[in-house]
């Protein structure tokens, strides 16, 4: 059994989120969606998901805390309230708030408001009264919550670890993604490694992995389709970047394959063209590329935007609201001219989420052929909300359609090839989808 839980390793406190994640930057507003909104609140077009590299996980926090701002007066606590539940029913992408009563919401949440007797008990309050959409994206975060989004996104996050992403399993944590720089990738590990005992004990918890700087911790690992070993990492401070990674497949060669975790940090598209130009730059011809998105939870517009320009052009698609239809208008990226002729596969997993979809989906009705298991249909986009507390509302306000009118929300992206093969036990070379995007290469 797999738990969705997410865990930066060495990070102390926990807070739960949804959607990949919690956390966010403020991009720069890109030309699909709305004008922005000058008055208080401020919204920010924002990524179908909160960070993360799975959908609906938990999140060690790091170390980031927002300045310390003096406690609000029940007035001011009330003036949030009311600013919260107006903005969602301003705003909201549907317009039967699925199919809750917001004005009942509203009688049944103020008196609780009035009767708060601090900023916390608010803030509980107001989690509480979001989560009642029920849509899997619209959230609030506390003013912490802003700022450890903020750094997650810009990739200064630090904390003291040993520098991986994790998905917690019933007896390991699964390694999603090595941080650069860190202790873990210069001990070697790699995404789909397992940590399977810590300092000889069976794999329990994270709070087996935390310690001190300069302190060490000896980890026993099982790479798929190999012996287990044993490293002694020493911990020390970790900036936690987000990064794709890119490479020649040994057992085919003229093949690249790219991982992207996530579209979260707000680089990462710039970080996709620099991965893919090494990719083009090999003398060896490349006959075919493969992007993989499983689990994938989502990101900012502006990466999407700037990852699909490498491959396609023009008006893909639409983004709508309540009252208006925003167009998907791409520009050719650096590296269009030399990638629109290259074969192109795509891997997607049920936890392929949000504006990975819509990539997935924008490919493959651009020609991409998709692999492996159908997404998991979740592609609302999400608007940010800034209040003068430091605190954040997420709101679901858009949608996405391709130019058919085919819509992903709850359906999901449908892959051209199923893998059901759980690709997590096997090394990149021998993974069943990326073996079969191989042999669909070659017999084109």
């Amino acid at each position: 059994m797999r738990y969705r839980w997410l865990l930066l390793l060495g990070i102390g406190l926990l807070a739960s989120c949804t959607a990949q994640l919690p956390w966010a930057a403020t991009p720069t507003v890109p030309p699909t969606t709305a004008p922005l909104a000058l008055a208080t609140p401020t919204f920010l077009p924002s990524p179908t998901a909160q960070p993360s590299l799975e959908p609906t996980p938990t999140v060690e926090l790091a170390q980031a805390t927002p300045t310390a701002t003096t406690p609000m007066s029940p007035a001011e606590r009330l003036a949030l309230f009311n600013d919260v539940w107006q903005t969602v029913n301003e705003h909201y992408l549907y317009p039967d708030f699925n199919g809750v009563d917001w004005a009942a919401v509203r009688a049944e949440i103020e008196p609780q408001v009035q009767a708060a007797p601090d900023d916390e008990t608010l803030y509980t309050i107001l989690e509480g009264m979001v989560a009642k959409l029920d849509d899997q994206h619209s959230r609030f975060a506390r003013p912490v919550e802003a700022v450890y989004e903020d750094a997650v996104a810009s990739g200064t996050d630090s904390y003291v670890g040993i520098g991986v992403l994790t998905i917690h399993e019933e007896n390991a944590a699964f390694i999603t993604l090595v941080f650069p720089d860190s202790p873990a990738q210069a001990a070697g590990l790699m995404r789909g490694d397992r940590i399977t005992a810590v300092e000889g004990q069976p794999f329990t918890n994270a709070d087996q992995i935390r310690g001190p700087e300069g302190s060490q911790v000896r980890l026993t690992i099982q790479t798929p389709q190999a012996d287990p070993r044993e490293l002694l990492i020493t911990r020390r401070a970790v900036v936690g970047k987000i990064t794709p990674s890119g490479r020649r497949l040994p057992n085919a060669p003229t093949v690249g394959y790219l991982l992207i975790p996530s579209l979260w940090a707000d680089d990462m598209h710039t970080q996709v063209v620099s991965e893919l130009s090494k990719l083009v730059a090999d003398p060896q011809p490349l006959d075919g590329l493969i992007l993989d998105l499983r689990s994938n939870g989502g990101g900012w517009r502006s990466v999407l935007e700037g990852i699909l320009g490498q491959f396609v052009s023009g008006e893909v698609g639409n983004f709508y609201s309540q009252e208006k239809l925003y167009p998907l208008t791409v520009k050719p990226g650096l590296l269009y001219e030399q990638l629109k002729q290259v074969p192109l596969a795509v891997l997607i997993d049920k936890d392929s989420a949000s504006y990975a979809e819509v990539l997935a989906g924008t490919l493959q009705f651009n020609g991409a052929l998709v692999l492996g298991q159908a997404s998991q249909g979740n592609t609302e986009t999400i608007f940010q909300y800034n209040f003068e507390d430091g605190s954040r509302l997420w709101v679901a306000q858009e949608g996405f359609k391709l130019p058919d009118g085919s819509n992903f929300e709850t359906k999901g992206v449908q892959p051209n090839i199923v893998v059901e093969d759980d690709w997590t036990q096997y090394t990149i070379p021998n993974d069943p989808a990326v073996l079969q995007a191989i042999v669909s290469f070659s017999e084109r």
